[in-house]
């Protein structure tokens, strides 16, 4: 197993979320984890495949899936009728 990832942090960062996703198409699937960094100047996010993960993050990974799924899930959506541009 490779080391896990370390996320490198400027002073004025912080880490906001982080979501476990299971994710598959025909003939693939994986499991990240995104996390989301805010600082001063806005958001970004870096993803930490499965090899990069800590064994805490493995061993979350399953509860924080179905619980991140789950808050998704109970967002309320109005859905227009016209394309996203």
């Amino acid at each position: 197993m490779k080391k896990p990832t370390a996320i490198a942090l400027a002073r004025d960062e912080e880490i906001v979320a982080c979501v476990p996703q299971y994710v598959s198409g025909p003939g693939w699937a994986n499991a990240p984890v995104w996390v989301y960094i805010r600082s001063g100047s806005g958001m970004r996010s870096v993803c930490i495949q499965p090899m990069e993960q800590s064994s805490e993050m493995h061993t979350l990974f399953a509860a924080g899936a179905a619980m991140c799924s789950a808050l998704k899930n109970a967002v309320p959506v109005k859905r227009k009728m016209e394309p996203a541009l």
